[in-house]
């Protein structure tokens, strides 16, 4: 039996925390953790492999900047996606 390990979710799992009903945090509200700010995805920008995928949730956008940036990280439990 494996082990779950814990990962960076993809941009489209990130994406299933955002109620655009909300605003500041853009979360839906049964949420445990409702911080706002920028947080990074594991999904890589195709184009350029220094750059990854974001999402804000203070109003649920999503963007993408360079992995060297000061964002924050929710980690999820569970085999690869």
């Amino acid at each position: 039996m494996s082990e779950k390990q814990w990962r960076v979710p993809t941009v489209k799992e990130l994406l299933t925390l955002v109620d655009y009903s909300e605003h500041n945090p853009a979360m839906n509200k049964s949420c445990p953790f409702r911080n706002t700010g920028y947080y990074w995805s594991s999904t890589t920008f195709a184009d350029y492999p220094s750059v990854a995928w974001d999402v804000d949730f203070g109003n649920g956008g999503v963007g993408s900047y360079y992995k060297y940036g000061n964002y924050y990280v929710r980690c999820v439990r569970g085999g690869q996606p």
